[in-house]
């Protein structure tokens, strides 16, 4: 998978992208809305080694500095059964946060995922007070269908409200229609 935006082109990461990755990935800006643990060297150098044969992790990189500023993971749906569906998550250097890269990068990767991977839905989920994220996704067109109450043990054991978010291939065609 490659593609290029207007300032992003986006890629398989390498293992040569695994010190911007880590520059950003342990900081507080993104662990705080994340349930994940700190990623050590190793473990992002085979988990990009290993994404090589396919596109669950899409590296973001800057054309202005070729530094990879972000990053978005696609994984099976983890609520819907039997249906054609992809969940992304996603997170981005805090420096580069509120300009628009993330919006650019998914609006991008979202229309290469329901033409190439005939989806019904692509589905999203974030934090209850992560009012940047749930921004975002509504900017995009997602719908909000619910709050799952106490859902998600995070960063620092907070436990967390989880926001879920759909977008039906309907939802994205009408919203192409109307940017």
């Amino acid at each position: 998978m490659y593609f290029e935006t207007s300032r992003l082109i986006l890629r398989k990461p390498e293992t040569t992208d695994v010190s911007d990755y880590l520059e950003f990935v342990n900081s507080e800006f993104v662990q705080r809305y994340n349930a994940m643990t700190p990623v050590t060297r190793e473990k992002a150098e085979a988990e990009f080694a290993s994404a090589k044969d396919d596109d669950r992790i899409v590296a973001m990189e800057s054309k202005a500095d070729k530094k990879v500023i972000g990053v978005i993971f696609t994984q099976e749906d983890s609520i819907r059964y039997g249906v054609a569906s992809k969940e992304i998550s996603y997170f981005l250097r805090e420096e580069m946060s509120r300009k628009g890269y993330m919006k650019e990068a998914l609006h991008a990767l979202i229309g290469h995922l329901f033409a190439s991977q005939q989806l019904s839905c692509v589905a999203a989920r974030c934090f209850l007070p992560n009012i940047a994220s749930q921004r975002l996704l509504e900017s995009l067109g997602f719908v909000r269908e619910g709050v799952v109450r106490k859902c998600v043990k995070g960063y620092r054991d907070t436990v967390f409200d989880d926001c879920l978010y759909s977008l039906t291939q309907e939802d994205w065609l009408t919203f192409k229609k109307h940017e």
